[in-house]
């Protein structure tokens, strides 16, 4: 039987290469958890710059069914006069997870606000 270097080059170069890519996954996995609880505590806290630092520039905002697309900075605005308005009490985690359909996080909670509570939904 004779070994032959070229096949195994082969092998463990595939080896190697999906080592690194489930070490980049799980990476990617943990640096979403990490900015989904910096969001989720933002919310909490009625901070609207901090859940402005992880959009892009143009973020899709939706109250009651009115949804409109709006600059980072315009949207910071909007959602801090929400806040002020119904003052932020607590925010809860109901679900989340990807969408395997288009490869979205989505995440979705529950605002308790002094003015009642919200349904939170986001997309990433």
């Amino acid at each position: 039987m004779k070994f032959n270097i070229a096949i195994l080059v082969k092998y463990l170069c595939r080896k190697v290469f999906l080592i690194g890519v489930l070490l980049i996954v799980s990476n990617q996995i943990t640096l979403g958890q990490e900015f989904l609880i910096n969001i989720e505590n933002a919310i909490r806290t009625g901070n609207a710059k901090k859940i402005c630092v992880y959009s892009d520039k143009y973020i899709d905002l939706t109250f009651s069914e009115n949804t409109n697309t709006y600059s980072k900075k315009q949207a910071e605005i909007i959602i801090q006069k929400f806040f002020s308005k119904v003052e932020p009490k607590d925010f809860s985690k109901i679900n989340k997870g990807i969408s395997h359909t288009n490869n979205t996080i989505y995440y979705i909670g529950t605002l308790s606000t002094s003015n009642g509570t919200y349904q939170v939904y986001m997309f990433f």
